[in-house]
């Protein structure tokens, strides 16, 4: 169905629903206040977590050729890996893409 929900691990209980995608997510990675996905649509989402039930996008990385299977981040970079062979990283506070490695 192309979302990412959240889940209560204690009850069950779904607490949120994330409709961004338009296609299959291959890959999530989280911080406490940070969720980064990666898609079929050859895209990463970097999405601010203030809480289980607020969960905002920020922005959206494009530049992969095929779909992301991968992705990692750190406190200053997003790292992600896509069946074009590429690995990119890209500044978690501006999108900017900083390198590319094939």
């Amino acid at each position: 169905d192309h979302t990412v929900k959240v889940w209560d691990i204690h009850t069950g209980q779904m607490m949120n629903d994330l409709l961004h995608h338009k296609d299959a997510v291959h890959s999530l990675k989280f911080t406490t206040d940070t969720l980064v996905t990666g898609c079929n649509d050859e895209t990463v989402s970097v999405w601010d977590i203030k809480s289980p039930t607020d969960i905002a996008l920020r922005m959206t990385l494009k530049g992969h050729e095929d779909p992301v299977f991968s992705v990692d981040l750190s406190e200053t970079y997003i790292i992600s890996g896509s069946g074009d062979g590429a690995i990119k990283v890209w500044d978690i506070s501006t999108g900017e893409l900083v390198r590319a490695l094939h």
